[in-house]
C-alpha cells in the first residue's frame, strides 16, 4: 500500500482524479490478492459408498485411498478413473490409514480387531498380510514413514503405555517397542483414527504422536522411538471425543496440530495450534473462522500455506494464518504433493485442489 501511495504522489495527480485513481488502484490490488488466494474444489466419482479416511498422494497423477469395508482405491490418471484394489478376505475391516510409495507399492493399516497390516508391491494385484494382532485393547490409529524403509504405527494404550510397532524393512516385518521404552500415558488413553495423521514422522529420526481424552497430549521422539518426551497442546480435551486428531510438520521446527470434539462442532473452542521448535512447545492459533470447527486433518504446505479439513468443510490460509478461506465439502483427510491437494471423505467422496 505504501508503494501505491508513492506512485500517486510522484505522478502529481490532480485533485480532481487523484482520489478516484487511488481507490481504483487500491481495489485492483486487493482484488488481485483475493483472487490469488481463491482455489476451486474439483469433486470426483469413485464408484464406492465406503467411508474413506486413509489417503496418500504419491504424485499429481497418482493417489491411493483406503477405508471401510476393506476398501482400497487408486488413481494413476489424476482422478479421472479409480481402480478398486481391495484385498480379498478383509471386507469386514476398516483400513483407516494407507502409505504408498509409487504406483505399485502400498501398505494399509486397519483399526479395531483384528489389527492387520497388508502390503502390495504389484499395484494391488495381490496383497500380503505382514502383521496381525488380536490382543484385547489394541486399536491402531495411524502409521507414518520416514522413508521407504523405516516406519512406525501406534495403538491406543491397552493399559498405561502406548502400543507402538516399527519397521526397518519397508513394512515386511514389524517389531513392538518394549514397554519400558514406550511412552507412559493415562490408562487406555489413545489417539483418533480419523485420518491416519495423528502420527507424523519428520527429520532424520523424529516423530510426533497426538492423543486425546484426559489431556491433549503430544509425544515426541528424536531417536526412532527409543525415548519419548511429553508436552501438552492448547487444544480441547477432557472427554474421550476431544483431543488432537492430526499433526503435520513442514520441517524439523515448524508445524501445526488440529483437533477439537468430533461429537459436536459447537463443543469445540480451540482446535489449532502451531510449533516453532519441533514439537517441544505449542501455541494456540485463534481466528474467528477456525474457532468452533472440529478438524480431522491438516497439511502444512509451506511457511504461508496451511490447509485443514473435516466433515464440516475445508479452511485454508495463504498468509501464515492471518486470513482464512472456507470451501464447502465433507472430507476427513487431505494429502498434498506438489501443487495438488487430494481429499477423501464419507460416502466415497473424493476431490482435489490445484494451487
Amino acid at each position: 500500500m505504501r508503494k501505491l501511495k508513492n506512485i500517486v504522489n510522484e505522478q502529481r495527480v490532480s485533485p480532481k482524479y487523484g482520489p478516484t485513481l487511488f481507490l481504483l488502484l487500491t481495489g485492483l490490488f486487493l482484488w488481485s490478492g483475493l483472487m490469488s488466494a481463491q482455489v476451486i474444489l474439483n469433486p470426483m466419482l469413485t464408484g464406492t459408498k465406503s467411508s474413506l479416511r486413509g489417503l496418500c498422494a504419491v504424485s499429481e497423477s497418482t493417489c491411493w485411498i483406503s477405508g471401510s469395508e476393506g476398501t482400497v482405491l487408486r488413481t494413476i490418471d489424476s482422478g479421472k478413473t479409480w481402480e478398486n484394489l481391495s484385498p480379498k478376505g478383509y471386507e469386514d475391516l476398516q483400513f483407516r490409514d494407507i502409505q504408498a510409495f509409487g504406483q505399485d507399492t502400498a501398505i494399509i493399516l486397519s483399526a479395531g480387531l483384528p489389527a492387520v497390516i497388508c502390503k502390495t508391491v504389484d499395484g494391488g494385484k495381490s496383497w500380503k498380510e505382514v502383521y496381525r494382532n488380536e490382543t484385547k485393547g489394541v486399536f491402531f490409529d495411524a502409521m507414518d514413514f520416514w522413508d521407504k524403509q523405516r516406519g512406525m504405527a501406534f495403538s491406543d494404550a491397552p493399559e498405561d503405555h502406548l502400543f507402538i510397532i516399527t519397521t526397518t524393512d519397508a513394512g515386511e516385518t514389524w517389531k513392538e517397542i518394549p514397554k519400558k521404552q514406550s511412552p507412559k500415558v493415562f490408562r487406555h488413553q489413545g489417539g483418533f483414527a480419523a485420518s491416519g495423521t495423528c502420527i507424523n514422522t519428520f527429520g532424520e529420526s523424529s516423530a510426533l504422536i497426538g492423543l486425546g481424552g484426559p489431556e491433549a497430549t503430544i509425544l515426541l521422539t528424536n531417536d526412532f522411538g527409543k525415548s519419548w518426551t511429553k508436552t501438552i497442546a492448547p487444544l480441547d480435551f477432557g472427554e474421550p471425543s476431544k483431543g488432537i486428531f492430526s499433526i503435520d510438520m513442514l520441517n524439523e521446527n515448524f508445524g501445526y496440530c488440529v483437533g477439537g470434539d468430533y461429537r459436536s462442532d459447537s463443543l469445540t473452542s480451540q482446535n489449532i495450534a502451531t510449533t516453532m521448535d519441533g514439537g517441544k512447545t505449542w501455541q494456540a492459533f485463534s481466528n474467528p473462522l477456525t474457532l468452533g470447527l472440529y478438524k480431522s486433518c491438516v497439511n502444512v504446505i509451506s511457511q504461508k500455506d496451511i490447509i485443514t479439513t473435516s466433515r464440516t468443510g475445508i479452511i485454508y490460509s495463504r498468509d501464515s494464518g492471518k486470513t482464512w478461506y472456507k470451501l464447502d465439502g465433507s472430507f476427513y483427510s487431505v494429502s498434498t504433493i506438489g501443487t495438488i491437494s487430494w481429499f477423501s471423505g464419507p460416502e466415497g467422496s473424493v476431490a482435489r485442489i490445484e494451487w
